[in-house]
């Protein structure tokens, strides 16, 4: 070790001639000061002070703290000095209260000293550079440093008055007094300069702005906690002073500035809902009678219920270990708050900080009145009885997560819960409060979420539809069904309908099964909060019979985003069609529309094959001010039919013919790529997607095979016994591509409104390497296709043998022991034509 240093101190003597104030990184770090100053580096921190003599306040705080001895002799730190004239001023103005030297606690003589120190050695470029880079530091990015400040460094004993005003608080309140932290995390430095301005492309404009406009900056200026430096770069032998135009003192976070101002009570209020005390622990405890001469019995911290708090790890319990009812985006509280996941804490918090855009009292009196939030107020009347989880959404949609991104010049790049712009203007803001974790905008208009005008509003604010609301919220549906820039039909089922959801896993197995989920409030992870049970069943006779286990997490979600595909459709259901496509591709018929509630109805295909329409109960409108309507199903969800194309084939004497080919010709599988056990017998050539199947009459198949232009699959067992195999072979491959020609991408109804175009079918030309594709006219009366070989054939609307729904599903394992997924799934319709289709003439 003695050698290294002795090295490192060679190393240093030799750069120093060659150094400027703008080379490289001139931090400290690589510096041996700890033992020996470099020759020719003048006095130390605390010694230039003094010999300046106008630094009186300073040196005398540093001696009342008994910190001279760190500052007089060597070590590495960088301080943000301001002389006695910047003094004065303070004095004379100030949130403290503060008059003169005299009035100053022992605290905050700790957040003057410490908080305008750097436990390390800065020229002032060199600030706005951060470890992590794929080359080593990366200059340009770094906006903030954990100052020298710990967190018993100032720990205010809160009073009932200053407390939250909300349940886990209460006992706090009764008591009188509580000793507690505001966050229990170093309180970072905020320090724009230039360099970091430039490379994250934030402007002068953008700078002017964040400090109301009482700023003109200009190229080269650098400021910290909002305080210009006003003499960078004084070197001395155990650091660099930088002196301060003005009094640096810690900024407090975005949760404190926001409980701090008369004009944002409503929002804090609401924002305060999700906070509570968390005791510290014994040694924090300990440490803190020690430092104070106290002998309290227990310290807290203050946090707030968070996807993303100290750490960067989740908060999701009250302090005694219950259940949240709804988390924020991040905690306001955090004052070490960070949102990259890419780089270790202390760099990732170097790089970025968030932005809360908090509405006056004036703007949420209006909205609740008058704007998106009379929603709120038609259906609780009071704030006070909104319930937590949707409050939450309000808070979250002006919660930003990057400061960078969300300066003026950025604005249009704001996107709200939805991922839609927000629409954010600098008009809109009033006011702008910098925090040690972030920004607070005093905006003059409520941003709403997106969630209030929404199609899946009514399943967020009814407890009786909290299940499809947790798997919108697992799956992160929301950014979908609350884009504004789509009309949305959402059939919503209860939580009581989707006690009766037919697993379409079971159709794998030798035995029927039924989910029943259910919802529970109490759990504390959020994820245990909706479970199902899963019991055997039986479709013709609707008994349900033994229980045999619960469902897992993964198949829960599996099965819910099944539901949510099949119940969402982009459209409006009432547009006189009575067939409409889903999300999930697959087709719902919707009937009686005029008849509204308790008489409109809507079948899946498991519907329309073997069971009966579900009743609408209830209309949602939403869309006024939202995106669509959302339709309410009590009775059960929407469901897949477990039949086929094959099974349909099976169910009709009409279909026999193209059936027969149909197994005959080596297009069905059973497991696909020896890795999928499917529902049944699938048609090989589907691939996630939604077809139409298109049947000729049996008596247009047997006379094309009478005249010898379509063989039989008896004629290939005659030429297998006659060894004539390149026949056999020819004639095969006539049969599949007979049967493909019939198969056609888009899944196209009558009574889907009108459909016209060319689609491919199921067979490659060989010479261009390209499918086939027939031209299909399709409307409420009719379908016709014209084929490759210029011929026109009709659907066939005698006898109901069109419009018939199928499905195929595939799991996730090989053997019906082992699925417990579903792996994908196609949907068909089928139609019976007149006569058959040729791809050439």
């Amino acid at each position: 070790m003695k050698s290294k240093r002795t090295k490192g101190r060679q190393w240093l003597l030799a750069m120093l001639g060659a150094m400027t104030l703008t080379a490289g990184m001139a931090s400290c770090n690589g510096y041996d000061l700890d033992e020996q100053a470099p020759e020719g580096w003048g006095s130390s921190i605390y010694d230039y002070m003094v010999d300046q003599g106008n630094y009186s306040n300073m040196v005398r705080m540093i001696d009342d703290l008994n910190y001279r001895d760190v500052l007089a002799k060597t070590g590495s730190k960088t301080f943000f000095a301001a002389n006695d004239e910047a003094f004065e001023r303070f004095y004379a103005h100030n949130d403290w209260g503060v008059k003169s030297y005299a009035d100053l606690s022992k605290s905050q003589k700790r957040l003057l000293v410490f908080g305008a120190m750097i436990n390390n050695s800065y020229q002032i470029q060199t600030l706005s550079s951060s470890e992590g880079g794929s080359e080593g530091p990366e200059e340009g990015v770094c906006m903030r440093r954990l100052s020298a400040l710990t967190a018993y460094d100032s720990v205010p004993v809160l009073k009932a008055a200053d407390m939250p005003d909300n349940p886990y608080w209460r006992r706090y309140r009764e008591q009188g007094q509580i000793v507690c932290m505001k966050d229990m995390t170093t309180v970072p430095m905020l320090h724009f300069i230039e360099k970091m301005l430039v490379n994250r492309k934030i402007t002068n404009e953008d700078y002017n702005f964040l400090y109301n406009h009482t700023t003109n900056r200009q190229a080269g200026e650098a400021s910290v906690n909002g305080v210009q430096v006003a003499e960078p770069n004084l070197r001395c032998s155990n650091g660099f002073i930088h002196r301060v135009e003005d009094v640096v003192a810690p900024l407090p976070n975005m949760a404190e500035i926001i409980a701090s101002k008369s004009n944002t009570r409503i929002f804090n209020k609401l924002m305060e809902r999700f906070c509570a005390p968390y005791y510290c622990g014994d040694d924090a405890t300990r440490l803190y009678n020690n430092e104070y001469g106290t002998a309290v019995d227990s310290v807290f911290q203050k946090r707030f219920f968070s996807r993303k708090s100290q750490d960067g790890g989740v908060l999701n319990y009250t302090p005694d270990n219950g259940p949240v009812y709804g988390m924020l985006k991040y905690d306001p509280e955090w004052n070490s708050y960070f949102s990259s996941t890419a780089y270790t804490a202390d760099i990732a918090l170097q790089r970025d900080m968030g932005v809360i855009m908090v509405p006056n009292d004036e703007a949420m009196t209006d909205y609740w009145e008058n704007g998106a939030g009379r929603v709120l107020k038609d259906n609780y009347g009071s704030w006070e009885r909104v319930p937590d989880d949707v409050v939450v959404e309000l808070i979250n949609n002006n919660m930003l997560s990057s400061f960078v991104g969300s300066v003026p010049s950025k604005f249009n790049n704001i996107l709200n819960d939805a991922n839609d712009p927000m629409g954010v203007t600098e008009e809109a803001v009033d006011s702008v409060w910098l925090g040690c974790n972030g920004a607070v905008y005093l905006t003059n208009r409520v941003y709403s979420p997106t969630a209030y005008v929404s199609v899946s509003f009514p399943a967020l604010i009814n407890e009786t539809m909290k299940i499809i609301y947790w798997g919108i919220d697992k799956l992160k549906y929301y950014i979908y069904l609350n884009s504004l820039n789509s009309y949305y039909s959402f059939f919503l089922p209860t939580n009581n309908a989707l006690l009766e959801y037919i697993d379409p896993v079971s159709y794998g197995k030798t035995q029927t099964q039924l989910f029943r989920f259910h919802y529970d409030s109490q759990q504390l992870n959020e994820n245990d909060r909706v479970w199902a049970s899963i019991w055997n069943y039986d479709t013709e006779t609707g008994e349900v019979g033994d229980s045999v286990g619960k469902a897992s997490y993964g198949q829960i979600i599996d099965r819910l985003a099944d539901i949510l595909d099949n119940h969402i459709v982009i459209g409006d259901v009432e547009d006189g069609n009575e067939y409409h496509r889903t999300k999930g591709g697959t087709e719902i018929r919707v009937k009686n529309v005029a008849m509204g509630a308790n008489g409109m109805t809507v079948e899946g295909s498991y519907q329309v094959n073997e069971g009966k329409p579900i009743p609408v109960s209830y209309i949602y409108d939403q869309s006024k001010d939202g995106n669509g309507k959302t339709y309410i199903l009590e009775g059960e969800p929407i469901m897949g039919t477990r039949m086929t194309v094959t099974d349909v084939l099976a169910s009709h004497e009409e279909f026999s013919k193209f059936n027969e080919l149909l197994n005959g010709c080596g297009l069905l599988e059973n497991v696909h790529n020896n890795r999928n056990l499917c529902g049944g017998s699938n048609i090989s050539v589907f691939n996630t997607y939604h077809y139409t199947v298109y049947v000729p009459t049996n008596k247009s198949i047997e006379d094309l095979q009478k005249s010898g232009k379509l063989p039989t699959l008896e004629s290939l067992d005659y030429l297998e016994e006659a060894g004539l195999y390149e026949q056999k072979t020819a004639d095969s491959l006539k049969i599949v591509n007979f049967v493909k020609y019939h198969i056609q991408d888009n899944a196209l109804f009558i009574g889907a409104g009108n459909n016209d175009g060319d689609y491919e079918t199921a067979i490659i030309d060989p010479k261009t390497e390209r499918f086939y594709k027939v031209s299909v006219k399709a409307n409420n009366d009719g379908i016709s296709i014209t084929d490759g070989a210029g011929n026109t054939r009709q659907v066939q609307k005698s006898g109901n043998l069109y419009n018939l729904m199928a499905r195929e599903h595939q799991y996730n394992a090989i053997s019906a022991s082992s699925i417990t997924e579903i792996e994908t799934s196609s949907s068909a319709v089928i139609h019976q034509i007149d006569e058959p289709l040729f791809y050439l003439k």
